[in-house]
């Protein structure tokens, strides 16, 4: 790292810096660095210090972030567990088959003593018989007592042995939990809670990221089979005369064209980091796999393949029974990571479901908003047109109504001119007298004709 006085005169110093920094050389951290090392205080050897561990934990950070590293990172927790554990529940357990040793050694002893006292006539037959059952109590007793305390198998056999504290630590954070083999103690108990709280959380993020590795791989082997063929249609086409070999390449320049700079590569394909694949493919590769495991079970541990089937059923769906479980320990590692990579495939058709699952609905949302939006537009149109149909009807009945008014009015006309048509002529008024005029003499009563018939005969005689 260069030494930089920068006057405000000197313009060849501040072009070096200036040439520096775009060359990545130096950095702002090194130049605050290089500022505390020049200065007088204390505090300087401490921000150099804070900035070298954050570089280190930085560098970490990504070595870990990465699957390989949380992998890595997953072992190295499980022989960390495996150790703890056997340090723990191992001197308890040695503790209680050496007692399990020692009293059926004092119960072989006692009996020996009282068969050689039993011949000798120093005790009867009665007397034998309880002092060898209280004896073969007192055994049982022992043996209860150390199998609640973790003595599962024979006196000869330890079960916390590392491969089997290991096996117990991969029970613990992949949630299986097969029983089988517990913490008696209360200090292992405790490390247990402990243990499974840190644990979990660490193989749910490892079986997340190797599920979407996992989906990464088959999309990437579909999208290669896809192109591969593609190309052997195209180049078949080609042959018979349809296409020419143009087309081939143009068709891959055009794939090529596709990829944005935004969008993530692999091996020249873009495939994203959606779980949208057909989850029919994802449960018939999961399908595969457990047959495939329950083959290999069956030949390593002499199952049949019910047997096999069901315990990598059991396993891979965590829900770990444990009354079937494998016997040799030398196959603990390949077991180990069977388990754990179809833990991964069951994860990733966790997550396809999840997706499809969530499309489906999403498209049935829509669906259901397009249904809506097509309802309310047809019942909109329908209240139109009913609008429409009422205000014709009404046109209907004005129309009516001006049509029975018309007619009334003529009618009534007519009747007009009739009356005046028949007050006019005196002959037929007399012949037949219409109706109006009997209703009008009725209404209004004139002289009656008696009166006028004086007046009238004296003119005529």
């Amino acid at each position: 790292m260069r030494d930089y006085i920068i006057i405000d005169n000197d313009d060849s110093a501040r072009a070096r810096l200036a040439d520096d920094l775009d060359d990545g050389s130096f950095t702002m951290e090194e130049e605050d660095a290089s500022g505390l090392e020049e200065g007088k205080d204390g505090k300087t050897t401490n921000k150099t210090c804070f900035l070298k561990i954050k570089k280190i934990l930085r560098t970490i950070y990504k070595a870990v972030s990465s699957v390989v590293g949380l992998l890595i990172l997953l072992a190295v927790y499980s022989v960390i567990g495996a150790a703890i554990f056997r340090a723990i529940e191992g001197p308890h357990e040695k503790a209680h088959r050496d007692n399990i040793t020692s009293n059926r050694e004092e119960t072989v002893r006692v009996l020996q003593e009282l068969s050689s006292n039993l011949s000798r006539g120093l005790v009867n037959e009665t007397q034998w018989n309880l002092v060898a059952r209280g004896l073969l109590l007192r055994y049982e007793e022992t043996v209860v007592i150390a199998q609640k305390n973790g003595v599962v198998n024979s006196t000869t056999t330890p079960t916390w042995t590392f491969w089997q504290s290991m096996f117990f630590c991969g029970t613990i954070y992949t949630t299986i939990g097969y029983g089988h083999i517990a913490p008696s103690t209360d200090l292992g108990r405790m490390m247990t809670m402990v243990y499974a709280a840190i644990g979990i959380p660490l193989a749910l993020v490892c079986l997340a990221d190797l599920g979407k590795h996992f989906t990464l791989g088959l999309k990437l082997m579909w999208a290669f089979s896809r192109r591969y063929c593609n190309c052997r249609k195209k180049m078949r086409n080609a042959r018979r005369g349809k296409y020419t070999p143009d087309d081939v390449e143009d068709g891959n320049s055009s794939t090529k064209a596709a990829i944005k700079p935004g969008d993530k590569v692999y091996y020249g394909y873009k495939i994203d980091d959606e779980f949208n694949i057909p989850i029919s493919i994802a449960i018939g590769i999961l399908v595969l796999y457990i047959f495939l495991g329950a083959i290999m079970y069956a030949l390593w541990e002499k199952w049949s393949f019910l047997e096999s089937f069901y315990f990598v059923f059991i396993s891979i769906s965590t829900i770990g029974f444990g009354d079937v479980l494998p016997a040799h320990p030398k196959f603990f590692l390949l077991s180990s990571v069977y388990v754990f990579i179809g833990l991964s495939l069951v994860s990733m058709c966790v997550n396809v479901a999840i997706e499809f699952f969530s499309k489906t609905i999403d498209k049935a949302k829509v669906n259901i908003d397009r249904a809506k939006t097509k309802a309310k537009e047809k019942a909109k149109e329908a209240k139109e047109k009913m609008h429409e149909v009422s205000k014709t009807i009404d046109r209907a009945k004005d129309r009516a109504k001006e049509r029975v008014t018309e007619a009334r009015d003529r009618v009534t006309d007519f009747a007009h001119v009739k009356r005046r048509s028949t007050r006019g002529s005196p002959s037929s008024n007399r012949a037949s007298p219409s109706s109006e005029d009997v209703k009008s003499e009725t209404a209004t009563p004139k002289s009656s004709p008696i009166s006028e018939t004086p007046e009238e005969t004296p003119t005529n005689t």
